[in-house]
């Protein structure tokens, strides 16, 4: 009885113990925005590696597609994401382009 409760103690100690020392820090990111379009990447010779695409239907009858596409040269990979929101008569309303490229993780801050 007292080894298993000096087992629960130990157990509990290390757990705090390791607990009080890790650290995530949510302003990390390895995903830099950037200028370049999908006709500058293919231009400066970047291939297709995947793309991808989802929709969603809002609960106002408003459309919105997703399109991701992984981009790479050599060791250079950038992901592009196309937000495109559509009303019921398929007209687009709204249309954004995001670029971002592969990056050492650094940490993110205001105007970054």
């Amino acid at each position: 009885m007292v080894k298993r409760k000096l087992k629960l103690f130990f157990t509990c100690i290390l757990f705090l113990f390791f607990t009080s020392i890790l650290y995530a820090n949510p302003n990390i990111d390895q995903w830099q925005e950037s200028e370049k379009t999908y006709k500058d990447l293919i231009n400066e010779g970047f291939e297709v590696k995947s793309y991808a695409i989802n929709n969603i239907e809002t609960a106002n009858g408003l459309y919105i597609l997703l399109f991701v596409t992984v981009l790479q040269k050599d060791n250079e990979i950038y992901e592009c994401q196309e937000y495109q929101t559509m009303d019921k008569m398929i007209e687009t309303l709204d249309m954004m382009l995001i670029c971002k490229e592969l990056v050492q993780p650094y940490e993110r801050g205001l105007g970054t």
